[in-house]
């Protein structure tokens, strides 16, 4: 079992590292589109390294149990993850997203419904923490405890709102009009756009995926998903059904009404149905208790 692992993790490694080398790519693209955004390069990069150096500690260790707590699925959620962030912020996809805004929604969907729950399930954190050795190790263990807050928040109910809280604020900051316009303008703040949806996303999806524990149960994961399914579709109603263009940066398109329509439809129905895939999964979950303790009430 532990060499089928290596066997799998040796070459997602060497993917991984690859994705940290974004200056050759560029130079070998001709800077056509690809791998022209520095900021962006450095942090898609920095955490891709990090991931390919524990990865590789991590097969080197021969302790029983290692792997214990990543799976190659997991290592295969990541890596798909990092691909999509690729395709998303370093391509000519952002290029695109740039003159349309139903192209800049799509953007927003590949970095919040794809590129976050890969990453949330990835345990991901597990393997960056290996790149670095012990003591480091401890000492940024140590750190993060002495926060305020941190301690208790990773148990209880208040985090998960919260996760849920900074997911829809801003889901809703970044998508009035005034902040959009001023992401569009100046690149430094569209980084700051996307890094608000990535992270926060990551958080909230996290919360879900564990739910069933002190923090969250899973009923009420099914609530909070339910909650952030009516805002976003409430938003994509907003979007979709406005009488005249809402963003300004976007008013020099060719057909600027029918771009906002197709958006609006974009952000409506694919995040739906991951809304609801992640309610009907949770359901299952929670039903399957009662059914394992209770054979004879299956239906």
């Amino acid at each position: 079992m532990l060499q089928r692992r290596r066997l799998i993790a040796i070459p997602a490694a060497i993917a991984v590292a690859a994705l940290a080398t974004p200056a050759q790519a560029h130079e070998a693209a001709g800077g056509a589109g690809w791998f022209d955004d520095r900021l962006v390069d450095l942090l898609i990069a920095v955490p891709a390294l990090l991931y390919a150096l524990g990865l590789a500690a991590l097969i080197r260790d021969r302790r029983p149990g290692a792997w214990q707590p990543l799976r190659a699925w997991r290592i295969a959620a990541f890596m798909l993850a990092m691909a999509t962030l690729i395709a998303a912020l370093l391509s000519p996809f952002d290029e695109a997203a740039d003159r349309s805004f139903a192209w800049h929604m799509a953007q927003h969907l590949l970095l919040m419904s794809v590129a976050a729950p890969l990453l949330a399930v990835s345990n991901a954190h597990l393997l960056l923490l290996r790149a670095f050795p012990v003591p480091v190790r401890r000492g940024i263990g140590r750190a993060i405890a002495a926060i305020p807050g941190v301690r208790r928040g990773g148990h209880a109910a208040v985090a998960a709102w919260l996760a849920f809280g900074t997911f829809s604020t801003g889901l809703w900051l970044w998508h009035a009009p005034g902040m959009y316009d001023l992401a569009l303008r100046d690149e430094d703040v569209h980084t700051l756009e996307h890094l608000t949806f990535l992270l926060t996303s990551i958080a909230f999806w996290r919360v879900i995926g564990t739910s069933g524990g002190r923090r969250l149960s899973i009923g009420m994961s099914v609530l909070m998903v339910s909650l952030v399914g009516l805002e976003g579709a409430l938003l994509a109603a907003l979007i979709t059904l406005a009488p005249r263009p809402l963003y300004a940066a976007y008013a020099t398109h060719p057909d600027a009404l029918s771009d906002q329509v197709m958006a609006g439809v974009l952000m409506w129905v694919p995040a739906s149905l991951l809304y609801l895939a992640s309610s009907v999964l949770a359901l299952r979950r929670l039903l399957a208790g009662p059914l394992r303790q209770h054979p004879s009430r299956a239906v």
